[in-house]
């Protein structure tokens, strides 16, 4: 079983899943409590500058999977990693969401074309917290 350690781990499981896109996408990382993928699936297909993705459907499909633990990961086909104020609002809200359900919010990950940025690398989650 495949266990993830880092940001970098992360991205590259989805590495091909989400380079190279000319869209959007949101998908789910589903772990359990020693970080052990159970599995990885896509949560939204969107546009070129949007996907739209709820708190419900990713708390949903964490439950289904049983997961302790969950990472999101997101593209932005722009090219850029940096995240959007939508983003960080965003993941603020779902961190709020998964506190309430027992589910750990490991990271939110956007990827670029050539890079990738993570809340928790970046320590984001100290401004959204």
């Amino acid at each position: 079983m495949t266990t993830i350690a880092s940001s970098r781990a992360a991205e590259e499981l989805l590495h091909g899943d989400l380079y190279g896109l000319d869209h959007e996408e949101a998908w789910l990382i589903y772990l359990t409590a020693h970080n052990q993928v159970i599995g990885k699936e896509m949560v939204s297909k969107g546009t070129l500058d949007q996907t739209a993705v709820d708190c419900r459907t990713i708390l949903r499909q964490a439950l289904l999977h049983n997961a302790a633990t969950i990472i999101i990961l997101h593209n932005h086909p722009s090219g850029a990693s940096a995240p959007s104020n939508h983003d960080i609002f965003f993941t603020s809200k779902l961190r709020e969401a998964c506190v309430l359900m027992d589910i750990k919010l490991a990271d939110h990950i956007i990827v670029g074309e050539e890079e990738y940025y993570s809340f928790y690398d970046e320590k984001t989650y100290k401004i959204i917290s």
